[in-house]
């Protein structure tokens, strides 16, 4: 691909430049047109002209759009921007801020350190509100993009043992935010870490100053804690850029501990030949207690639900049928059944031989029909079928998932669907699924087994099993501070490890927070930036993701995202195309700035489209990145798909949305056409999914 022919600087007085020629200043609304697409991405004339001249007629503010255009052509002698409706910038021109935020979310921190200034420098839109508040959202969005970038060059620097560079930005953090403890913190390590004891110790007085001075506080434990070990002599030196080798019983312990009562009821429930229900708090063991039950039955399948998948019509059956077709790829079925299954597996048939709509419902009831016959097929000779993560699964997944195992009841029957056994949050099930288990339960068709805390017989037990050394004072601990939840436990475990071990005396201060997942973020810290920004790219993506599309969406070179991956999975982030645990992905998820979510779930819409992704997951993700033009259209193609699909609530509900969105855009004749289609959707009475017979 040649370079560029054009570059446009918006971080700072904008200016054009190409081919011998230059404009500056570029005139301001022209600037800020140019800046908005290239920030926020392709976008439709109606959103661009309500921008720039909100006062006037929308035939005039057309007009003036159009000339423009026609005036930066005639400079150009190209189109630098083109489209129709929907206006994007050419190949032929780059923005520095879009290079510079690019180079940001793949991890080169270093490049928007040196971008420049503000953005639109000079320039003011009081005429113009709501693209005054887009700028001043942005302009605010760079700013902290920057200081992040320092805080992650800074701890590059300091990993690497480059201590006077790392000092010199932990400085320019202080004078951007004189009460950041982070920053205070990191000064203080780094005169330390230089040799000079006093500096580090002023350091902190000057941080007892600012906070007192503007909150009235104290510094925090961790700060104060810092403090003692700097006056001690004690603050511990990692070797430049050091890794810790996390032992294999720590990443997946021998044994499954403290669940003997638990199990009892597991046996008497199979016995019984029921459904099993097992319920907890995050990281309580839900899903390994269920693993190793089901494993000492024989053969046994997992479906895992996946954060967003309750926005996507058929995303968790989806999911479950891709991995049956991938364990028999030549799997003999009848034409009918085939031809109905690729209505959630297009490759099944060429696009020729698929199915029309579904129209009704007795073409609906084939459909679950030949499910039902595909789904006794693939399960044959599996005894188990474990639903894990069941809060996360779509409504109509629950729904055909009720409709197989209540016409296979009673369950593990030759011919038939294999045993159920479903975990799930405790609290967190969607209404209609926890009504389902409290009816089941009641009328002995399923046993509910709610996970408790471990007990300190059982964190010894595990503690044991992981090579924690056999100190009382130590165990009693590490259990008081994981509150009996053994994901805790192991998070902490591994954060103490990798920062030196377990043999030395405990820190006064463990690593708390009292959140899972504000530990493990204590944990990815230690990622370099291209692997953390893999990692926020994924968890934004939440679900079916894969190292090609987290590098097409952070337009990263594949190999170089393909080291970033490797560094994941040996740090237990990842585990192939999923987060290691759902605690992880909203560790992840919880850490990532503002100024970057924003980005890239806008880069998650534009793979996702690009891949023929389901509308609907595209729409929230044009939402989420504060593109409501593009989500109205984005919800319009999901209420077809829902419709073709005789899903018609759903039809029902995502025309409403792009209704709603238009209407707030300032397009009243997209508004009125969502809802002349919602007027034509034939909603049904909703009818809950049927539960078996006692």
């Amino acid at each position: 691909m040649s370079a560029p022919g054009w570059h446009l600087r918006v971080l700072g007085p904008p200016a054009l430049e190409g081919r011998g020629l230059r404009m500056a200043p570029v005139e301001r609304k022209l600037a800020a047109c140019l800046a908005y697409l290239a920030l926020e991405g392709a976008t439709g004339r109606g959103r661009l002209v309500g921008l720039l001249w909100p006062d006037s007629p929308e035939h005039t503010a057309r007009n003036n759009l159009s000339q423009m255009l026609r005036k930066l052509r005639l400079f150009a002698g190209t189109d630098l921007v083109t489209g129709g409706d929907l206006l994007t910038l050419g190949p032929d021109l780059e923005v520095d801020a879009a290079r510079v935020r690019a180079a940001y979310t793949q991890g080169h921190s270093a490049e928007l350190l040196e971008g420049g200034g503000e953005l639109l420098a000079g320039l003011r839109y009081d005429d113009c509100p709501d693209l005054d508040d887009w700028v001043s959202a942005e302009r605010d969005r760079h700013a902290e993009a920057r200081i992040q970038a320092r805080r992650q060059e800074a701890a590059r620097l300091e990993r690497e043992g480059h201590y006077e560079g790392a000092l010199g930005l932990a400085r320019a953090l202080l004078d951007l935010d004189p009460v950041s403890e982070d920053a205070h913190r990191r000064v203080m390590r780094l005169h330390y870490l230089l040799g000079d004891r006093p500096a580090a110790l002023r350091a902190y007085q000057r941080c007892n100053e600012a906070l007192w001075r503007e909150f009235q506080t104290e510094p925090l434990p961790e700060t104060k804690q810092l403090a003692r070990e700097i006056d001690r002599g004690t603050v511990p030196v990692l070797a430049p850029a050091a890794r810790t080798e996390l032992p294999l019983a720590v990443l997946r312990p021998p044994h499954l501990v403290g669940r003997e009562r638990e199990w009892a009821r597991l046996e008497a429930a199979w016995e019984a030949g029921q459904w099993i229900f097992i319920s907890g708090e995050p990281g309580s063991g839900k899903t390994r207690l269920a693993l190793d039950f089901a494993g000492s039955k024989g053969g046994y399948i997992v479906y895992s639900g996946r954060p967003g998948d309750r926005v996507q019509p058929w995303a968790t059956l989806t999911r479950m049928s891709r991995i049956n077709t991938a364990r028999f790829p030549d799997l003999r079925l009848e034409p009918w059944v085939r031809r109905e299954m690729s209505r959630l597996v297009p490759e099944l048939l060429p696009p020729e031989q698929r199915p029309p709509p579904i129209t009704s419902d007795e073409e609906l009831l084939r459909f679950r029909e030949a499910h039902m016959v595909w789904t006794i097929a693939v399960h044959e000779g599996l005894l188990s079928n474990i639903c894990d993560d069941w809060q996360f699964y779509d409504d109509h997944t629950n729904q055909m998932g009720m409709y197989m195992f209540g016409t296979s009841f009673p369950l593990g029957q030759p011919g038939g669907m294999p045993r159920l056994i479903a975990t799930f949050r405790r609290g967190e099930l969607p209404r209609e699924s926890a009504d389902l288990v409290r009816q089941t339960v009641e009328q002995g068709i399923a046993v509910l087994i709610d996970l408790e805390s471990m007990d300190e017989r059982a964190a010894n037990e595990l503690m044991t099993d992981i090579g924690v050394p056999d100190d009382p004072t130590l165990r009693r601990r590490l259990w008081r501070h994981s509150a009996g939840n053994p994901h805790f436990l192991l998070e902490t475990v591994k954060l103490l490890l990798e920062a030196g071990g377990l043999d030395g005396p405990l820190p006064d201060h463990l690593p708390l927070p009292g959140k899972v997942w504000a530990l493990i973020g204590r944990r990815l810290e230690r990622l370099s930036p291209p692997a953390l920004q893999a990692a926020r790219a994924a968890a934004v993506l939440q679900s079916d993701f894969d190292v090609e599309q987290v590098a097409q969406m952070l337009g990263a070179p594949l190999l170089d995202l393909a080291q970033a991956w490797e560094e994941l999975e040996a740090a237990q982030v990842l585990h192939g195309h999923r987060f290691t645990h759902d605690l992880v992905y909203e560790a992840v998820l919880a850490g990532i700035p503002g100024s970057v979510r924003g980005l890239l779930h806008r880069a998650a819409a534009r793979t996702l489209e690009a891949e023929s992704g389901g509308a609907a997951r595209v729409a929230r993700h044009w939402q989420e990145g504060g593109k409501p033009d593009l989500a109205a259209r984005a919800y319009l193609r999901a209420a077809r798909e829902a419709h073709d699909q005789y899903l018609l609530a759903d039809a029902a509900r995502f025309y409403a949305l792009a209704a709603e969105l238009l209407e707030g855009q300032g397009d009243p004749r997209g508004a009125a056409e969502a809802r002349s289609a919602l007027a034509r959707v034939p909603v049904p009475g909703a009818e809950p999914p049927p539960v078996p017979p006692a």
